[in-house]
């Protein structure tokens, strides 16, 4: 009875492709969670250590500047690198996960998918049909060899990946 669970468990894994790039988890959780570790205990210690030793830190500009720099990044990053979700996709299913929870939408919850063609990466902006439980458009950087080996397995499925499907 193990057995059989095991090799259920083995062709459900290998019906399931990642379309997100390894890259998502580290560029989501652990650059934005160092960055906002180091640079906010540095804006701390600036904001609340003695200046008596180094006068460039009695200066305000210094001070509100080092807090500008900070906001100014996190909201990048909060705008940016962390919206980026983990997507996995099998026959006629796509998963999104923001690696707490995963949610599954079929693919005809699809209204559009748009890549965007960076030198060194590919990011897919795909909208569903309907809010869904992590929103509405998932952002992801795209693994290029998982995707086109899915799309070889299942051509079919390619009209789901290449702009509005309203049009067709």
């Amino acid at each position: 009875m193990q057995k059989e669970h095991k090799k259920i468990t083995k062709l459900t894994h290998k019906s399931m492709f990642r379309l997100s790039s390894n890259a998502t988890l580290v560029l989501k959780i652990f650059i934005p969670t160092f960055w906002t570790v180091f640079f906010g205990m540095l804006v701390l210690a600036i904001f609340i250590s003695d200046h008596e030793d180094i006068l460039l830190l009695n200066n305000p500009y210094v001070k509100y500047g080092s807090l500008a720099f900070f906001v100014c990044f996190f909201t990048l990053f909060y705008f940016t690198i962390m919206t980026l979700k983990r997507v996995d996709i099998d026959q006629n299913n796509i998963y999104i996960s923001n690696y707490f929870k995963t949610y599954r939408y079929p693919f005809k919850d699809i209204l559009r998918t748009k890549e965007i063609d960076f030198a060194l990466f590919t990011v897919l902006k795909t909208e569903l049909k309907n809010k869904g439980s992590l929103g509405k458009k998932f952002t992801y950087i795209l693994n290029k060899a998982s995707f086109n080996h899915y799309l070889s397995k299942y051509p079919e499925n390619a009209k789901y990946f290449t702009g509005d499907l309203n049009k067709q």
